[in-house]
């Protein structure tokens, strides 16, 4: 059929109509099934099962040694930044019980921060030279802000997510859980009871895939971040007794950010990750330091006098 070109167009087109149909209506019903680009949009796991797996992990590292290297950008009480870096040694216990030494030279210690059942402290020994302390009991009527403490051991304490999860789930301290699409990540936040309301104090993002935290911030009592922390570079831990397949993965980068004072520390732990090294951790490891002897000027109490 000879036809001119615009009438060759039209007739094309309604010979191809009954066959464009179907496939748009294929494509339209697709849409709703596959993946869409830039999150992740399959299958997830209950809490139960997610907890479960962490719990796994966690449970075989009741306590963990490493070497480290650290950089860290102190901000003092008159704004006035102070870097500091070198090698350290990083200690830890089940449930709470933290050390973090950083030195500039093998035998001089830099800045040392401590966590143990009863309190914690920060020592920082070149131009700030003051120790920070305190009991956690008083940490509720501490002005922190006033005290300018610049990196808070307690802080650093609820970064580290070694620790089991309660399976509880109902049970104070709390953990809810939703599935953050975007990020690929179940995202665990903690909550509490206050005297007149409830408080999400706790945030962690778990990696879909690996269970591994990747992301911890902390919450204060006006749901202002007083801590914000990437956590990455997971290494095993040698466990004895355990095939290698089966050792616990821990990370070993970590950079935190203070937005009240402004200061940051990374701290990356080496490659001779143990359970322990020597005997330690013991209970010395986390003895704190008597103020009056923890070669500083000044020393500054945290929260209330005995």
């Amino acid at each position: 059929m000879n036809l001119p070109p615009s009438r060759r167009a039209e007739w094309d087109m309604q010979k191809l109509s009954p066959c464009i149909l179907p496939l748009m209506l294929i494509a339209f019903a697709g849409c709703n099934t596959c993946p869409k680009s830039g999150g992740y949009f399959g299958p997830t796991d209950s809490m139960d099962r997610v907890v479960a797996d962490i719990n796994a992990n966690n449970e075989k590292i009741p306590s963990l040694w490493s070497s480290l290297y650290y950089r860290a950008n102190i901000v003092d009480e008159k704004k006035q930044e102070h870097s500091l870096n070198g090698e350290g040694v990083f200690l830890y216990r089940q449930p709470n019980d933290l050390r973090l030494i950083g030195r500039m030279a093998p035998v001089q210690t830099i800045f040392d921060i401590g966590s143990n059942r009863e309190g914690y402290w920060l020592r920082v020994i070149p131009q700030i030279s003051t120790m920070w302390y305190g009991r956690y009991q008083d940490l509720a009527n501490a002005d922190l802000r006033a005290q300018h403490i610049p990196i808070r051991p307690d802080l650093v304490m609820g970064v580290l997510t070694v620790a089991t999860i309660n399976t509880n789930f109902s049970q104070l301290p709390a953990p809810t859980m939703r599935f953050n699409n975007e990020k690929d990540a179940y995202m665990f936040v903690w909550i509490t009871r206050l005297p007149d309301r409830w408080l999400a104090y706790r945030e962690v993002w778990y990696d879909r895939a690996t269970r591994r935290p990747t992301l911890v911030i902390l919450y204060d009592g006006d749901g202002r971040a007083v801590i914000r922390a990437e956590l990455g570079l997971y290494k095993p831990v040698p466990v004895p007794n355990l095939p290698k397949e089966k050792w616990p993965q821990v990370a070993t980068d970590y950079k935190l950010t203070f937005p009240d004072t402004g200061s940051t520390m990374q701290f990356t732990l080496s490659d001779d990750l143990a359970l322990s090294n020597r005997g330690a951790p013991n209970n010395a490891s986390f003895t704190m330091p008597n103020p009056q002897q923890a070669d500083v000027d000044h020393a500054v109490r945290i929260g209330k006098s005995e």
